[in-house]
């Protein structure tokens, strides 16, 4: 007779039972950064692809570098340098399975259980489970419709410290934050990097959805305003392109991203998605971007639109 092991007793103290996801695809999704699937560039990646095997195919029998493909590397340091505005070295860019991954590893690097850390009042689901995973105390600092308010922020900083829970850091996602969709203006980036200084606490920058944008100008960002290293910058090329290529990358002062690395899920970031979003990118950014965001904007000119019963007038008894 065969029976069944039991592990009654031998979980992990923190583990907990988790429902593996089966996610529904709505028509009309409202809920997650699903990119309209009109623009998906799926012809343009594989002809991108081609190119980075030519290139470097035969490099796939190895393992690749832990930091990344060089080519994205490469291209990602050009592309912060001229989209938000800071210089960094390739060797300094980190690729990982998505921004998540790179949130995650740079917040365990940087908490221990039972810390403060400090966000937005809303703050995006995932990340506020990665913190409470962490083991993390969430603490949520006041907002408006332009996002984190200064004043506010340097008082429950100093409050905080005040009964012992100086928080470890601010988490932040200032360009259209999550849930709230505010953009921070540069001028309170600016006070808040003082308030950081001032307080001694490292700002991480989640700057995911800065490429979505199809009105105004992106704000300085908080990794351009800041040398010294107090920022950790996080950005992705899923919300970008396809969630499913899950790709993002993170830039660090030397000594947090030689933590964080060591956090990662995996050695490193898949080498054959890299190389097809390099290969493409690297001829169709601007593009792309362009055909994205007239997609978003003119379904967000849909949405707002008033519907025609509404314009119609109340039904008359």
């Amino acid at each position: 007779m065969t029976t069944t092991f039991s592990y009654s007793g031998r979980f992990s103290k923190d583990s907990v039972e988790t429902a593996v996801a089966h996610p529904t695809h709505a028509k009309y999704d409202f809920g997650t950064a699903y990119p309209p699937p009109e623009t998906a560039p799926l012809n343009e990646l594989v002809e991108g692809l081609i190119k980075g095997l030519k290139r470097e195919g035969q490099d796939l029998v190895y393992y690749p570098d832990s930091n990344g493909n060089l080519a994205l590397r490469e291209f990602t340091a050009k592309k912060l340098e001229v989209d938000r505005g800071f210089k960094v070295d390739p060797e300094d860019v980190f690729i990982c399975a998505g921004s998540g991954e790179a949130n995650y590893g740079l917040i365990l690097a940087l908490t221990d259980p039972g810390c403060t850390v400090v966000t937005e009042r809303f703050v995006y689901s995932g990340t506020l489970g990665q913190l409470r995973n962490a083991g993390c105390n969430v603490v949520g600092s006041p907002i408006d419709d332009a996002g984190l308010i200064p004043e506010a922020l340097d008082e429950l900083f100093t409050s905080l410290t005040a009964a012992g829970n100086k928080p470890r850091m601010l988490y932040t996602i200032p360009e259209h934050q999550n849930p709230t969709g505010t953009t921070l203006p540069t001028g309170r980036r600016r006070q808040i990097v003082d308030i950081c200084h001032k307080h001694d606490i490292p700002i991480l920058e989640d700057d995911c959805y800065v490429d979505l944008r199809f009105i105004g100008n992106a704000q300085e960002s908080f990794r351009a305003i800041d040398q010294t290293g107090m920022v950790s910058h996080v950005a992705s090329y899923s919300k970008l392109l396809l969630p499913g290529l899950r790709l993002g990358y993170f830039v660090a002062s030397k000594e947090v991203r030689e933590r964080a690395i060591g956090f990662r899920s995996s050695s490193a970031a898949n080498h054959f998605t890299s190389l097809a979003v390099e290969g493409f990118l690297s001829e169709h950014l601007q593009e792309h971007k362009d055909n994205l965001n007239a997609s978003l904007h003119a379904k967000r000119d849909a949405w707002c639109r008033p519907s025609e019963s509404t314009l119609a007038g109340p039904a008359l008894s």
